[in-house]
């Protein structure tokens, strides 16, 4: 029995001891920045929500569609014609010839808008305006 109680005491003492011998971990972090660059490293960002998030700025508007010059046309006695627009020719049936208005031709735009021209004469989308072309200039 003394052995026993002997044994007891010794294990007693050695348990507070064993205790105070372990290293306490404690933080592993020591900052809130520190885990949060953790975090993002590991899972990416976090999501940020819609209330903070600032306006997602509007798009630029396109830009303005170059001026369209219809610089001649032939009608051939076939009925079919060539245009020049830009200085370059265009086959049918990209272009249709106005009925009975001197010369002038019904172009539609890609933008489905429809205009009007003669030879010599520029339409400038940006002002919406056709004007004479200036001599000279293809």
């Amino acid at each position: 029995m003394m052995r026993a109680f002997v044994l007891g005491a010794l294990l007693a003492g050695a348990v507070p001891a064993a205790l105070a011998q372990v290293p306490q971990l404690g933080r592993l972090f020591s900052t809130p920045e520190q885990r949060a660059q953790l975090d993002a490293q590991r899972y990416g960002p976090p999501p940020s929500s819609p209330a903070l998030a600032p306006p997602a700025p509007p798009p630029p508007p396109p830009p303005p569609a170059p001026p369209v010059e219809l610089n001649g046309l032939v009608q051939r006695s076939s009925g079919r014609s060539t245009v020049w627009l830009n200085g370059t020719p265009q086959q049918e049936p990209h272009n249709q010839l106005g009925q009975g208005q001197g010369g002038t031709l019904s172009l539609r735009l890609s933008s489905g808008q429809l205009i009007l021209l003669k030879p010599g004469q520029r339409y400038d989308p940006a002002s919406g305006s056709v004007t004479e072309a200036p001599q000279g200039q293809p």
